[in-house]
């Protein structure tokens, strides 16, 4: 007769938590960046139930789903996620998504020919050049008189102007255009290599340290990853990074996750 009860009530259990399991809920979440930045106009899809809806401008958004439903969410600027709604975030009705920012870097335009900065120079030998040929009293250039008169009688002599107006025979003829380099698309690709590696940066450290040692033994939810290291990044832990004093970074991330800890508990 116990059995029989004992049994019973197994039943009951196991029923109880199927059916919880299939109810559906509304469910709740925030979309950040990896700088823990709200992320606007990001398409958030229940894959199993086809339905879905776009967060806000501070990146909330609310959907149906259940346990076991797996939510994709895309954006234009950062690299699509899908992620399997488990447990803990059914309990909890919300969820936490961090997106990572797509990176388009256009590749280096290498100039194999050796440039001296002189126009005339650096267009010659150019068989695809399609500017009209030049004069080739230009093009010698290392025979050409360079004097007063030697420029002077480099003017087109048969050009009416310069027979009739008086004032043509003084006008200095312009041989050569002198390029100044510009060194602004150097600065706009060392800006691109700096957003780029403050992007990775938390990819690179979960390499570096290992998954475990942010869940375990800092004791960080996983979904709080990318907000733990953006609170970290006022420690200098970038720079730290790229000088490679990983132990240091070590130091800073084992202190600073207690305080984080107890922010999060205060802001429940």
């Amino acid at each position: 007769m116990i059995k029989r009860r004992a049994l019973l009530w197994v039943v009951i259990f196991v029923h109880f938590t199927a059916t919880a399991q299939e109810k559906r809920f509304l469910l709740k979440g925030i979309v950040y960046s990896s700088a823990a930045v709200p992320i606007e106009n990001t398409h958030i899809v229940n894959a199993t139930t086809k339905q879905g809806t776009v967060s806000n401008k501070n990146g909330e958004f609310s959907l149906i789903a259940k346990q076991g439903d797996w939510i994709q969410l895309s954006n234009v600027q950062f690299t699509s996620k899908k992620i399997k709604l488990k447990k803990a975030a059914a309990q909890e009705q919300f969820l936490s998504v961090y997106l990572i920012p797509l990176t388009n870097v256009l590749e280096e335009a290498v100039i194999k020919k050796k440039l001296k900065g002189v126009l005339v120079f650096d267009r010659r030998g150019n068989t695809k050049d399609t500017i009209p040929k030049i004069d080739k009293a230009y093009y010698n250039f290392s025979n050409m008189d360079l004097s007063i008169k030697g420029v002077k009688n480099l003017q087109d002599k048969s050009n009416a102007q310069y027979h009739t107006d008086p004032t043509m025979k003084n006008v200095a003829v312009s041989i050569v255009s002198v390029s100044i380099p510009d060194r602004s698309s150097q600065k706009k690709q060392a800006k691109r290599k700096e957003a780029n590696f403050k992007e990775n940066l938390p990819i690179r450290l979960k390499k570096l340290f290992g998954e475990n040692f942010f869940s375990v033994k800092l004791k960080i939810p996983k979904d709080r990853y990318y907000h733990f290291l953006a609170y970290c990044s006022q420690f200098g832990i970038a720079q730290l990074f790229k000088d490679q004093n990983h132990l240091e970074i070590l130091k800073i991330l084992l202190k600073e996750s207690k305080s984080y800890l107890l922010l999060l508990e205060n802001n429940k």
